[in-house]
């Protein structure tokens, strides 16, 4: 029962973090399902999707091609768009009915690359993990097909940057004022051929867990040394115990530089964080210990100290204003007790 939730909403699936790495890429990517899991991910997930809709289709999976497995269904709505569209590769995402069938998202997306010559794959996210694990998967497998021989060494590569780490695309724009020396940030703000170039960056900033992957591959393979965490300006005032509850490396990051902190990682088994996927009941306990939590407003019913709230579409889907950046640490110390 560690997983039932009483009082927190949803938090963002897999699928949509797998969508949200592809979204600025040029892809076709489809979405294997009834239309409910692509209405939440572009109404709730995707903050791009209100000013420039992307090319995120949903399968209209029926009930007949569920129980029938019907892949050739599937397969031809992909060769037919990618007629029209001529997309970078093509890329089919699962969501909870394909996973309970056993889609094969490998075999058709092999299928496609031998039928259409357009690179393709197959991600069989489930609607269940978390979607720092469906970027993660996407970001390496994308990086360890498009990136070629290194030909320069020059700026610094941002991996893991999702709007859903953040309250919006404005929130999202400011993180990229940390790194003067930006080469890209994959996954916002850039295209495929920022993801081509990868392999030339002269250090890697991996800014939430879902980059990691892609960061470990990059160096084994071209010997580019990266760094996790976010460099934030140190707070200035003094405050009373804080902890920060969120994505872990932003966590963590934030706490670090506020002080006298800790972190609480809601969607990673492990990583830079004190503390990991908590449960509700874990999570009023470990709150209870702190004077201050710095979260999402949805944490209310979980906290009896002084809630600063830092929301994030991840936990809350974007329906809190932006009250304080999670970059300005000013700020949020401003608040702290």
């Amino acid at each position: 029962m560690k997983d039932l939730y009483i009082d927190l909403p949803p938090f963002a699936p897999d699928y949509g973090g797998a969508c949200e790495a592809m979204y600025e890429l040029g892809g076709l990517v489809l979405i294997h399902d009834a239309s409910g899991c692509t209405v939440n991910y572009v109404s709730f997930d995707e903050p791009r999707w209100h000013d420039r809709p992307g090319s995120v289709f949903c399968s209209g999976l029926t009930e007949i091609e569920a129980v029938m497995g019907d892949d050739e269904a599937l397969i031809g709505k992909a060769l037919r768009a990618a007629e029209i569209l001529e997309p970078s590769f093509i890329a089919y995402v699962g969501s909870s009915v394909p996973m309970v069938v056993g889609t094969d998202f490998e075999g058709i997306a092999r299928e496609t690359e031998e039928r259409s010559g357009i690179p393709s794959f197959g991600f069989d996210c489930n609607g269940i993990r978390s979607y720092v694990h469906g970027a993660g998967r996407v970001l390496l497998a994308l990086t360890k097909r498009f990136c070629g021989e290194k030909t320069d060494s020059r700026g610094t590569l941002v991996l893991g940057q999702l709007p859903l780490d953040d309250n919006g695309i404005e929130a999202s724009e400011r993180l990229k004022s940390l790194f003067p020396d930006l080469r890209a940030s994959i996954s916002f703000g850039c295209g495929i051929e920022d993801l081509k170039e990868a392999q030339n960056a002269e250090k890697i900033a991996v800014v939430s867990a879902s980059g990691l992957p892609a960061a470990e591959y990059l160096r084994g393979r071209y010997g580019i040394p990266f760094e996790v965490g976010l460099p934030l300006k140190q707070a200035e005032k003094d405050h009373k115990k804080t902890l920060v509850i969120g994505e872990d490396v932003r966590a963590a990051s934030l706490a670090k530089a506020l002080g006298n902190a800790d972190g609480l990682d809601l969607f990673s088994p492990s990583g830079l964080c004190r503390y990991h996927s908590a449960s509700e009941d874990e999570i009023r306990r470990i709150a209870a210990d702190y004077d201050n939590v710095v979260a999402d407003p949805c944490f209310r019913p979980l906290v009896k100290g002084n809630l600063v709230p830092l929301p994030t579409i991840s936990v809350s889907g974007g329906i809190f204003k932006d009250t304080v950046s999670a970059f300005d640490t000013d700020a949020i110390a401003a608040l702290l007790l």
